[in-house]
């Protein structure tokens, strides 16, 4: 059972909101006057009263609701989550339908935190983690439980019992004192985490990993950093029957001068000081210098590893020290490291360890690229040098980054093979106007003269419209594009309009397509230093962003196999990636910003595909609400799919479940030790006996029988076919798929304007 002293901490950390006043935000702000809000937290229902006793803004999300419906048309799955398929956990989802419910119910909410939840949560429904909608007030209390919950069985394929973190470490060493949790305000634990969850994965498996802390890295789970409010206390029952109430807690950065009750928090909070628009298209350097980069990975701080004595973590924790490893490599950001593994039978193991593609700073972006790239480069010198002949590339925790750094690792892995990365727009109106009149500027010399006059770049090397710009990427089977027409296509898929598959151009010589300013892919060829059927995937399937898309590589490229910990307690597969697959995202005010700055100077530049007032392109601009209640980065759309190469269905990546070739769970003592972790994952991969029972050879899995498609030519019947006649000409390709009723739920190199930190 939990130490007492940890219930005592929490509860010192709580300033009681008391106030003479009736009001619940004048009760919060009082208590936060006389403390600091981000250090001492207040009681998790005082900050939940404050929050439901904001009224409602009625016209307002009116308007609101109408903007998001027409920003939301960039969001690259909108349509598809109406038919996602039998494979989909969630079930139907139309996003539209969703948002107009909440319209004609404004009426009937208790608050304006409830309209603001009520819209995010669709959001939530997706599983998508890359499509976020976090409006200022969402952003004002951080909820917290004082405490972290972990998953271990007792051998690694048993099913596991829930235990509160700190009790792991005497687990492991066998104290008769710790007893595994046995309910959670009333319900069986798992179930109640169940419950609560409020996270964007596309699986429970996933939103089930992402409740717990992580053991070698301590970094706290959604238990503990809630997504919501969850209640005032949260009350535990060991098996020992041992019980306690734990009050829960909210935490505020921001402060309350001047509030006396829920419309003066209104007004102070919820009408631009916030999330007021503070991204800009214009925010850009040199445009022909090269594109700048932003973070493609999920919401939330950049993980690191822990500096030093991470692979000893064990002497910490009181586990057995003997034989493990120092590392080999380690890159100054702490987002990738090496190691070799020491004992009888692992001799020639390596382990590559990336925690993120992402920079953790928001300065050195050069430097971090290259300092990413140079480790790998290091270790795999290492492992040459040591003869090293097995991998293990630990992507636990990976919630994406740079798109360029994953590409790089995966050349620098499989130098002999190619990296596909095939990514697709929506065709909407609004997309397909303003392409046509980047190409109209880009093919006309007077025009792109005035353009470069107008925006401060050229249109030939555009960073602002390099979504369009079609002559810096490639079609599917790595041929360029011919024209516009070509690029947009659109086809037909499952009722909705798409462009053809497109891939970035790895070239030196283009600076805009992928690679960002002093950055260059590793040049030379070798053959690979690992042979795929010795190397594996660890993940924990909380990989995402820019870490599927690396997965993807090396599964349907390079044809690596992967083991999967953690998961729902169950003898069943789990899913090596459940965090997003999908491609682009960015700041979803930004394509408002896309579509005005074209209108402000299409008479200037005298642009002829669309007049100055178009309706498509106004209705876009013209946002107001979402510029004052949701401007900032923190709400996001994701541009584009990911599609799989040899796929002619070209479903998005999102939506094909993909089971690991097996999947294992902590135990006491791999839980806190990565090395105890490594070895176990390798144990698992090299005899399935030691899987969890039930969780190998699912036909999706290249154990069960899935043949990725390599390094082979794409030819036309591995594409959906292609529209004849261009823009406007489309031929139907929608897959035959099913659907089931449940209630339910990269970024890329674009621009400075884009910084998603």
């Amino acid at each position: 059972m939990m130490r007492n002293s940890a219930f005592l901490v929490a509860s010192a950390a709580v300033v009681a909101a008391q106030s003479s006043s009736s009001q619940p935000c004048a009760a919060v702000a009082s208590s936060l006057s006389r403390s600091s809000g981000a250090t001492s937290g207040i009681s998790a229902q005082a900050a939940f009263d404050c929050l439901n006793s904001v009224p409602v803004d009625t016209s307002g999300n009116s308007q609101l609701i109408d903007e998001l419906k027409r920003v939301w048309q960039f969001q690259s799955e909108l349509v598809w989550y109406k038919n996602p398929g039998s494979d989909w956990e969630y079930g139907s989802l139309d996003i539209i339908e969703e948002l107009d419910r909440i319209k004609s119910s404004l009426g009937s909410f208790q608050s304006e935190y409830a309209v603001q939840l009520a819209i995010q949560n669709i959001t939530i429904r997706t599983g998508n983690f890359h499509f976020n909608y976090q409006p200022d007030i969402l952003q004002i209390f951080d909820f917290v439980r004082p405490f972290n919950v972990a998953s271990v069985s007792s051998d690694g394929k048993a099913l596991p019992k829930l235990y509160v973190h700190e009790d792991i470490a005497p687990l492991a060493t066998g104290s008769r004192r710790v007893s595994a949790i046995e309910q959670i305000n009333g319900q069986d634990p798992y179930e109640f985490l169940k419950s609560t969850w409020f996270s964007q994965y596309i699986d429970s498996d996933g939103r089930m990993n992402n409740m717990f802390s992580k053991g070698d890295t301590e970094h706290q789970g959604a238990f503990a950093s809630q997504d919501k409010y969850d209640g005032n206390n949260t009350d535990i029952k060991w098996a020992n029957g041992t019980t306690a109430t734990i009050g829960n807690l909210a935490f505020s950065d921001f402060s309350f001068s001047g509030i006396t009750d829920g419309q003066s928090f209104f007004q102070k909070f919820c009408t631009g000081s916030i999330s007021g628009a503070s991204v800009s298209i214009a925010d850009t350097k040199d445009k022909d210098a090269g594109v700048d980069v932003v973070s493609p990975r999920g919401p939330g701080p950049v993980l690191t590893i822990p500096r030093g004595d991470y692979h000893t973590r064990n002497k910490r924790q009181i586990i057995p020290s003997s034989g493990y490893p120092d590392s080999v490599v380690e890159d100054a950001s702490g987002t990738v490291a090496g190691y070799f593994l020491n004992g009888q039978g692992y001799q020639d193991v390596a382990v590559l360890k990336i925690i993120s593609f992402s920079n953790p700073s928001s300065s050195g972006e050069t430097l971090f690229n290259n300092g990413f790239q140079a480790t790998i480069k290091d270790f795999l010198r290492q492992c040459e040098s040591q003869k090293k002949s097995k991998l293990i590339i630990d992507l636990r925790e990976n919630g994406g980054g740079n798109t360029n750094l994953l590409l790089d690792a995966f050349m620098q892995l499989f130098p002999e093979l190619d990296p596909f990365s095939g990514q697709r727009y929506r065709a909407s109106d609004p997309w397909l106007k303003i392409g046509a009149a980047v190409d109209e500027i880009r093919n006309n010399a007077d025009m792109s003269r005035k353009y470069r006059t107008s925006a401060g770049e050229s249109m030939e090397n555009t960073s602002i419209y390099r979504f369009w710009a079609w002559w810096h990427f490639r079609k599917a089977d790595g041929t360029n594009f011919a024209s516009w027409d070509e690029f947009n296509g659109p086809i037909e898929l499952n009722d909705d309009k798409l462009t053809m598959t497109m891939r970035y151009n790895y070239s030196s010589s283009d600076r805009v397509s992928i690679l960002p300013a002093g950055f260059n892919f590793v040049n030379g060829t070798r053959p690979s230093l690992f042979e795929a059927k010795n190397v594996v995937m660890f993940t924990d399937a909380l990989c995402g962003s820019s870490c599927a898309s690396f997965h993807e590589e090396l599964k349907n490229i390079a044809g690596v196999k992967a083991v999967t910990v953690g998961g729902l307690p169950r003898n069943q597969p789990i899913q090596t990636v459940t965090g997003s697959k999908g491609g682009e995202v960015l700041p979803m005010f930004l394509f408002s910003e896309y579509a005005g700055n074209l209108l402000n100077i299409s008479s200037r530049v005298g642009v002829t595909t669309f007049k100055s007032d178009d309706t498509d392109l106004t209705s876009i601009a013209n946002v107001p609400r979402i510029a004052v209640r949701a401007g900032d980065a923190a709400s996001r759309v994701q541009s584009q799919d990911q599609i799989r190469k040899g796929d002619k269905s070209a479903t998005p990546l999102q939506f094909i479940y993909e089971a690991s070739d097996c999947k294992i769970f902590y135990t006491p003592d791999t839980y806190f030790d990565p090395d105890a972790a490594w070895k176990q994952a390798w144990d698992a991969f090299s005899d399935d006996s030691k899987c969890v029972s039930g969780s190998t050879k699912h036909k999706s899995s290249i154990s069960g029988g899935y043949t990725p498609f390599g390094a082979k030519a794409l030819s036309a019947e591995d594409q959906p076919e292609a529209p004849a006649n261009g823009s406007g000409g489309s031929k139907s390709a929608a897959p035959k798929m099913g659907q089931k009723s449940v209630v339910g739920a990269l970024v890329i190199p674009v621009m400075a304007a884009a910084a998603i930190m």
